[in-house]
């Protein structure tokens, strides 16, 4: 067993060489869940990689300032094709022990039955919504909502404001929704509740964002079957034939091979695909162009990237609008586009100050600001993750296609409408100093209408999508329902590269609920 301190991480990388029983790439949202929970097996020796540092994760900052650098991967992504958009978007997805966990807006909702009811319907009979709920109860503590369908032991605390908690600019947002014809409700969690809008459940304590590190990690560091190791980037998994057998990684300045008896990637949507390329495990012709030997001919690897696209109206608050102190994160809406099955979020994130936000950095000038936002929950448009080169530093090449698909690009003009009728209206008018970039004759004209959506629209920063599960017989699929990579063995998957359609909401929770479930199968 390697040497560690009293928390489990690894002193001295050369001590991570040798054999194990299982070992994880990218200790975050998926990989440190389930790190944690195949580490209470106290007779199996887990040790968990993780490309970026080990300590963001350990001492999570507030759940209102997302850290926009320095745990991050440092990509830039086209927001549509390389070939025909040379627009690029900083793309920071976590790198950091407890990943995008331990960085992101701390936003901790479920997406709906019927997200997981397609998934079932799509080839994967296990994940129906009735499969997946007590996984999704098993993972959280929520202080708020009690009954069947919520934890109140789980590892990650979810908690929300309540309305006398909310400044002016939450409560007249409901009062705009209510305008709307959206209902107020309590929990938004709620299996019934489709279409709404209430206070965000968060994973915090104490004004804390609660990561993976610290809800899965933290109390597994003692144990002797739990080894993690930071800054030690895995470039590619090892085969013996059709099986794989190790990764080889980077670690210390120098290239380490690590042996095991399997191998699961939860590197996420970007970084899973781009390791499995470099492993040969993609489509076949596209590796031979690369040098690249192919294991597996898997056409899906790198395919069906998703994203939620978001359309901001981004403004200043009248006096007296944000309270210092104020959350960023306190209320939404979940609201359908064109009647029917919700399929957009309007979200307020509120009192915006010091963040690095791309397009809005020289705008805002340092004031503190607000945005209302118009989130696609469920996009047709895809993307796709692919490689410029086959050496271990070559980027990967992430083209996202937003609003490639003209249904999404309605459905997103139909919120902006809905978010302009909320700006302009009683409720939220006299808290606005001003609004940027948008007008009345922008939002009421089509045409132009659809031009700034195309050209404003920006990512969530939810990637999924790149290692699809779904049966062998389907061309595209990467994964069997149980995250096992189709055509080898001792391999699998599991993060949000293996959703087949997005979950109507923040990807996190629900690829937590991934490590939970991958844990239950630990055979």
């Amino acid at each position: 067993m390697s040497e560690t301190d009293v928390r489990g991480t690894v002193h001295g990388t050369e001590r991570i060489e040798g054999h194990w029983d299982e070992v994880i790439v990218g200790a975050g949202s998926s990989g440190a869940t389930l790190a944690g929970r195949l580490s209470e097996d106290l007779g199996r020796r887990v040790l968990l990689l993780e490309a970026g540092p080990d300590d963001h994760g350990g001492t999570p900052g507030s759940p209102d300032n997302p850290i926009l650098s320095g745990a991050n991967w440092d990509h830039s992504a086209y927001v549509g094709k390389e070939a025909e958009d040379g627009r690029r978007y900083p793309y920071v997805v976590g790198r950091t022990v407890g990943g995008s966990s331990a960085v992101n807006g701390a936003l901790a909702l479920r997406g709906l039955p019927g997200d997981f009811d397609a998934w079932a319907v799509a080839g994967n009979p296990a994940w129906s919504w009735e499969r997946v709920l007590p996984y999704f109860i098993r993972l959280e503590s929520d202080r708020d909502v009690k009954g069947p369908e919520h934890g109140s032991d789980g590892p990650v605390p979810v908690g929300r404001q309540s309305e006398d908690e909310f400044g002016p600019l939450a409560a007249g947002f409901l009062s705009a929704c209510r305008d709307l014809g959206v209902a107020t409700v309590a929990d938004l969690n709620a299996a019934g509740c489709a279409t709404g809008a209430g206070p965000v459940p968060r994973n915090e304590s104490g004004g804390r964002r609660v990561s993976t590190a610290e809800a899965y990690l933290a109390p597994a560091r003692h144990r002797p079957s739990l080894t993690v190791a930071g800054h030690c980037r895995v470039t590619r998994v090892l085969f013996d034939g059709d099986r794989a057998v190790g990764v080889e990684a980077l670690a210390g300045g120098r290239p380490v091979r690590i042996g095991a008896d399997r191998v699961t990637l939860s590197a996420g949507a970007i970084g899973t695909p781009t390791v499995l390329l470099r492993s040969g495990l993609g489509p076949g012709d596209a590796l031979r162009r690369l040098g690249i030997r192919p294991v597996a001919d898997l056409p899906g690897v790198g395919a069906n990237l998703m994203e939620h696209p978001i359309v901001a109206l981004w403004g200043l608050p009248a006096p007296g609008g944000c309270l210092p102190g104020e959350p960023m994160h306190q209320v939404l809406a979940r609201v359908a586009s064109t009647g029917g099955t919700p399929d957009l979020n309007l979200t307020l994130v509120n009192n915006i100050s010091g963040l690095d936000i791309p397009v809005m950095r020289g705008v805002l000038k340092g004031r503190t600001g607000f945005s209302l936002h118009a989130s696609l929950l469920t996009p047709r448009s895809r993307g796709s993750v692919t490689l410029r080169g086959a050496g271990p530093d070559a980027r990967p090449v992430i083209e996202l296609r937003l609003a490639s698909d003209p249904w999404d690009v309605e459905r997103l003009m139909a919120g902006t409408r809905m978010l302009w009728r909320m700006a302009r209206g009683s409720h939220l008018a006299p808290l606005v100093e001003r609004v940027f970039l948008w007008t009345d004759r922008t939002v009421e004209d089509a045409s132009m209408l659809r031009r700034a959506v195309s050209r404003f629209v920006c990512p969530s920063w939810h990637p999924a999508g790149t290692a699809v599960m779904g049966p062998a017989t389907s061309r595209t699929a990467v994964v069997d329902e149980r995250f096992r990579v189709h055509g080898v063995s001792g391999l699998r998957v599991v993060d949000a590269s293996v959703m087949p359609t997005m979950p109507s909401a923040p990807t996190n929770l629900t690829a937590i609920m991934l490590g939970e479930r991958a844990a239950s199968w630990s055979e």
